[in-house]
Parts: structure tokens; sequence; C-alpha cells
């Protein structure tokens, strides 16, 4: 029931922003009116009460108006001067305390608007992220963004996260990092719309609930929504159910992941190096290619021809291996590098892992070679 009246006094309270920003923008117009008319009507009475030309009349209006006074001109007469007094005076007074009013609720007006996602943001060429994780979202999208914003092609490049979980603003921590959000679901287009889906360089759909295959209709819905409005730019989409993956393609993602709340990386590769998220995700699994350790020990050969000789011989793909003096993990060396490890770490394909013995070969082999050259 106490949830039942929040969500009622958000909607009230963003339905009062909404109808206040256009008003305050009225007000600021009949503000600027009312002095143009003010500035007109003094200029008037000083032609007609104090005789001047018409470039004499809007200088001492100008000068009087602004307070700036070079006393080389003034109204002389009584008229003249009660005209300027009720005029320039009390009214200049009156819209100037008006004004500010007016001025300070447009502020207030929009800030709010923006602070709960309901502002028109008008981006290009952002990344538009549709659904949050529904537990943990600041820390998700923190870390994905931090990521984010060390690649070339993220680093100043906007973000708009269109989602329910910020309906009273987002986190400073998010704010910091560039984020702007919309508040709402991707269920209606005017919602897409409102998030610039169509002006955007990339779109994350992800999974509205991590760990339901449910999740994948709404992710489906939401792509194929997404492709009716026109939207050309690249899709990720998260999917729980791989049997989905094909169905999702289809709809329109040019690339389906797997939600890993864990390791938001995925994400960001997906994003920046597409295709590259399929090999990542290719070592998550039981199936396919294996990441596999092999305890040999190596003494000063270079890796380039290590690698080499391990991929000729059928062993597979060096990657790292684990330094003989402290057993730290050096992954991808240079060609040049020479190796002093106790351990290899080689990426092989399910169904030909090679026995440890023909790994020993092979590393024999290469260094035989190195030897005699």
């Amino acid at each position: 029931m106490f949830e039942f009246f929040l969500r009622v006094f958000r909607r009230q309270r963003s339905a009062a922003h909404r109808s206040d920003l256009p008003r305050a923008r009225r007000n600021l117009r009949a503000l600027g009116l009312y002095l143009v008319a003010i500035g007109v009507l003094h200029i008037v009475a000083m032609m007609v009460f104090e005789g001047l030309s018409l470039g004499e009349a809007a200088w001492l209006t100008a000068t009087t108006a602004t307070t700036v006074g070079y006393g080389d001109m003034a109204a002389g007469t009584a008229a003249g001067r009660w005209s300027t007094v009720v005029l320039i005076y009390l009214g200049g007074i009156f819209a100037l305390g008006k004004g500010a009013g007016d001025y300070f609720d447009y502020r207030a007006s929009r800030r709010a608007l923006k602070e709960r996602g309901r502002w028109r943001w008008n981006l290009q060429d952002h990344v538009l992220f549709i659904n949050a994780p529904s537990a943990g979202a600041d820390t998700y999208f923190e870390t994905l963004l931090r990521q984010f914003r060390e690649t070339g092609w993220g680093a100043s490049r906007g973000v708009l996260i269109l989602a329910r979980s910020w309906p009273m603003g987002l986190p400073a921590s998010l704010e910091e990092l560039g984020v702007v959000h919309v508040d709402g679901g991707a269920e209606t287009t005017g919602r897409l719309e409102a998030a610039d889906a169509r002006s955007a360089a990339a779109i994350v759909i992800l999974a509205a609930e991590e760990s339901n295959p449910v999740s994948d209709a709404v992710t489906f819905d939401i792509a194929s929504r997404l492709v009716e409005i026109g939207v050309e730019a690249p899709m990720v989409a998260e999917c729980v159910d791989d049997l989905n993956r094909e169905r999702l393609r289809r709809a329109g993602a040019t690339a389906v992941i797997r939600p890993m709340r864990g390791y938001p990386e995925m994400t960001v590769r997906a994003l920046v190096a597409p295709g590259s998220e399929s090999i990542i995700e290719n070592l998550f699994t039981r199936h396919g290619d294996e990441c596999v350790r092999y305890e040999t020990p190596i003494s000063g050969i270079g890796w380039g021809r290590l690698a080499t000789a391990l991929l000729l011989g059928g062993s597979g793909t060096a990657i790292a291996y684990a330094r003989a003096a402290d057993g730290a993990i050096v992954t991808n060396p240079l060609p040049d590098d020479p190796v002093h490890a106790s351990a290899l770490y080689l990426i092989v394909k399910e169904g030909h892992e090679p026995s440890g013995e023909a790994v020993g070969r092979s590393i024999a082999g290469a260094m035989a070679g190195q030897a005699s050259s």
C-alpha cells in the first residue's frame, strides 16, 4: 500500500514539474513583451513631454533603465519625471522581481525534469542502454561505464539509460561519468523516441531479469520495436536462454550475449570491438574452446618462436605463461620477450586437447631450433 501511494506521489510531482515548465516559459516571454512595452511608452512620453527626438528619447530611456545615468540628459518637466517614476522605476522594479522569480521557477522545473528522467535530451551518436539490472544497477553501470570511458570510442561519447530504476534521479557516481537517463520502459514508441533511439550510435538491451528466460520475450519485443521505428544502429542484446539467440538476431540484434553482471567488460567489448564478445564468451562455456594450463618448465626461448612451434605442432594457441620466478601470469608477451616459465596457458579446441607430452615435444623442438640458429 505504501509503495502504491509513493508511486502516485511521484507521478503527481512529475506532472507538476511538466506543467510548470511551459508556464515558466510563457511567463518569461510575457515579461520580455512587458519590458518592451514599458520602454516604448517611456520613449513616447519623453518625446511628448520633453520634446526630445526619437534617438534622444531612446538614449534617455536606455540610460535610465540600466541605471547608468550619464547626466547628459534628464527629464525636466513634471509629467516627464512622473512618467519615468511610474514606467521605469516602479514598473522596472516590478519587472525585475517577477522576472527573477519566473527565471528561477524555470530553472527549478527544468532541473527537476532532468533529474527525474522526463527531459528530452536530443542526443546524437550516443550509446543507449535499455533496462537496468534488477539488483545492483548503480554498481553495474558505474563499473561498465568506467571501462567504457577508457576506450577511444567511448571516451567522450554521450550515454543515456532508459529504465525505471531512478525515478528520483541518477546517483552522483553515474552523473560524474556523463550519464543521463529517461525514466520509463521501452514498451512504448514514445519512450524510445524520448531516448533519441533513432540517432544513437549503438543500443544495448539488457535482460529485464538476468536469470529469467521470460526476459528474452521482452528483449525480442524491444528489438522489434526499434527496427519498426527505423533504428539502424548496431544493437547488442542480452539473451538468457541460448535457444532464443537466433530469434533475437532475426529481430534485429547484431550481437547477442549472455547476461554477465559480474563481467560488464563483455558488453563494452561488444560495443567497441564487435565480434570480440563471441571470442570471450566462448571461453566461459564448457563447450568449444578452452584455456588449459600445462605444467612445463621453459627457459630462455623467445615468445614468438615458442607460440609458432606450438601452433604448427597442433598443440593450440599460446596466450600466457606463469613466470618461473614468482608465478605471476604474463599474458600476450611481445614476440622477442624471453620466456622463463613454470607453466604455459594454451587455447585448445574441445576434443583436440594435446597431451602434456605433445606440448613438451613442441617446446623442445622450439628450443632446439633456437639453439641451432
